[in-house]
């Protein structure tokens, strides 16, 4: 389950970085993951999603 989601975060599968966070919970509430995996996961969506909000910011001060 782990390289699963570990695969879909590295692939931006997920439109934004809250939608993401809400499934990890839910999979680490029901043992579903360890807190390892669970941490090591959310570390990757910081990285790979804080990308999009930085982009978004760039986009939203340009069209204002």
């Amino acid at each position: 389950m782990t390289k699963i989601l570990e695969n879909l975060i590295n692939n931006k599968y997920y439109s934004t970085k809250e939608e993401v966070e809400q499934k990890l919970n839910v999979f680490f509430a029901f043992n579903v993951l360890t807190q390892e995996e669970y941490t090591k996961l959310m570390q990757l969506v910081e990285e790979k999603y804080k990308e999009s909000v930085v982009e978004d910011n760039k986009q939203e001060e340009a069209t204002a």
